[in-house]
This record gives structure tokens, sequence and C-alpha cells, in this order.
């Protein structure tokens, strides 16, 4: 089988040499690397130059991941695909692991990514803390979410993608990877390999950045919207697909994390979309003591955190933030 690896790129002169050697060096050999410039300012574009045929270079203007996405998967002539973002990497072994474990019928791989701050020093945590698989598929349908790495964590079959590329470039100018990643279980089976094949970077700061686990530019609403813009835009895909869906879907574990953050500590948002806070505690709690795989140890934890969260004065509730994310090392699975 072929491999694609698709590099997405905008203004990671910092990072984008690392993605691309990283690709470069994989031991597996049916391999293409291609590179898609979103319309980058920095010196990105002088960097992947100098790669000369050992890439195939796409210099596009901004337009946004679903549109590098699209522009990338165009070009591609692999039977597997893997989105790499420009700030992370695989290591040597990813594809040839991928390859292996690959069977008929699969539409995406997934495995584990070491967690590594600005200058690629490990920070001794892993995402996501679960992966699901045979499961994946009723989570989705009740939680439309499972436990998933983010993008760079999952190799796609290029069958599967033909049924969802493109994109809407608009609606998905960022997140463009939680389209596939959550859609995947609709169109084939999910293999998870228990194994850490590539780094996950974190480097963006942003206001809550004591809180945020992830590379979210705009903080804790910009979070919050997204995860309930995607979770129409997965019932509506369930629903066409004319699956069993739980309406209104419910919250992951995680998803309830970032919601209660933001409703605690995200400031007043400039529109209409935020809950109040007593409706979203009674969700969140019945969407936590309905998802499968956690004992009532760890259910009735959240529980608590969360309601302590939404009540204790706003010193006392900072501590206990900050002291669950020193813990749990939680990111969007």
């Amino acid at each position: 089988m072929r491999v694609s690896i698709i590099v997405n790129n905008y203004n990671y002169q910092d990072f984008v040499g690392r993605a691309v050697e990283s690709a470069l060096q994989q031991s597996y050999e049916d391999l293409e690397v291609i590179v898609v410039d979103d319309g980058s300012q920095d010196g990105s574009l002088e960097i992947l130059s100098a790669y000369g045929d050992a890439v195939s270079l796409i210099a596009k203007t901004n337009g946004g991941q679903a549109s590098a996405y699209g522009r990338g998967f165009e070009r591609a002539t692999g039977d597997i695909i893997i989105f790499l973002d420009a700030d992370d990497w695989l290591y040597p072994s990813a594809a040839a692991e991928v390859v292996a474990a690959w069977r008929a019928g699969t539409s995406k791989v997934q495995y584990r990514l070491a967690m590594v701050n600005v200058s690629g020093e490990s920070l001794g945590r892993y995402v996501p803390r679960s992966m699901h698989d045979r499961d994946a598929l009723d989570l989705l349908c009740r939680f439309g979410a499972y436990g998933s790495p983010p993008g760079s964590g999952n190799a796609f079959s290029a069958d599967f993608l033909r049924h969802i590329l493109p994109l809407d470039e608009q609606r998905w100018r960022i997140a463009a990877d939680t389209v596939p990643i959550l859609l995947a279980p609709i169109y084939g089976e999910i293999i998870s390999l228990p194994m850490t094949l590539g780094a996950y970077r974190l480097h963006r700061r942003n206001s809550e950045d004591d809180f945020l686990s992830n590379n979210a530019p705009e903080g804790l609403w910009q979070e919050f919207r997204r995860i309930s813009s995607t979770k129409q835009y997965i019932q509506a895909a369930l629903v066409q697909r004319k699956l069993a869906v739980r309406l209104p879907l419910l919250f992951a574990p995680w998803e309830c994390r970032i919601a209660a953050l933001c409703i605690r500590f995200g400031g007043k948002p400039n529109d209409d979309t935020a809950p109040s806070k007593e409706q979203f505690l009674w969700f969140m709690l019945s969407s936590i003591w309905r998802w499968p795989d956690w004992g009532w140890v760890s259910k009735s934890m959240l529980s608590a955190w969360a309601v302590l969260l939404l009540t204790l004065p706003h010193g006392a509730a900072r501590w206990l933030a900050l002291k669950h994310r020193s813990s749990t090392g939680a990111v969007a699975s």
C-alpha cells in the first residue's frame, strides 16, 4: 500500500522543517511527501523550497485548513493518507506500523502522540488518554465524539476521504481535522495502535493558557463554539446515514471540562451561544454518568469537580481548575 503524508503549513517556519524531515525519514519505502503551504508570510517557503524534488510542494494563497487538506488530497496518490500538522512530527516507524496493522474495510488507524513543549521537549504526557475503536460508532451516535488523537495521530483510507472531501472551506478554516476524525467510524473500521508514533507540540499561548492544553488560537469560547458547531455537523451526518442518534448529543468528558471552564472563566461572550450555568451543569452531569468506559470513581470525581468549579469563589475555583489540569494533562481527545 502506498502512504501519502500531507504536511499542512501556515507561518510555522520554526517547526515545519522538523515535520517534513520526519516524513522523509520514514522507514516505509512506498511513500510520498506532499507539503501544502497555505499562504505563509514568514520564511516557510524558503525552507520548503530547499527540499527540491524530495517533496511535492503546493504553494497557495491562504484559505485555511480545509483548503489545505483539499489541495493536498487532490495531489495524493496513496492508499493511506496522513495529514501531518507542521508543528508536529512523526516517529520513523509510523507509516510502517500503520501499514502493518491495516486490513480490508479500515477507514482509520490511530496512534498516540507524545506531548512536547515549544522546544520539542517531552512533557511526560500523551494524547489521547484513551482510544476507542470497536465502540467508536456507538459513542459517536450518543456523544458525537470518541477517544481519538489530534490530526497528526490518524492515518485515513483514501477511499473514505473521497466520500467527505473537499470540505466547506469557509466553515472549516480551522479545526478541519475534526471532520475526518469523527466521520471515520461511519465509513469503516477504526484500529487503535497501543504505541506512540509521533509528537504533538503545545506552543500557542492564549489568554486562558493556564486552562487549555491545546493550541486553540482564541481561547475558551472559541473552543466551546467549535465543540457545539461540530456536534451539529456530526449529528446531521449521522441522520443522513440513517443511524440511530441520541438527540441532543451528549458531551464527552473532555468536552464537559472545556465547557465548564469556559462558562466559569471565559468571560462574557459577544453573542447568545452560552448556556446558563444551571442548564449546563445538569446536562454535563447527565453526560458524565452515561459515558461508558469510566468507573464510578472517575465519574464521581469529575462530577464533583464540575459542581465545585461552577459554585466556589473565583480564587478557589481557579486553584481547582489548575489542580485538575496538572493531575490529568487533559487534552480534547
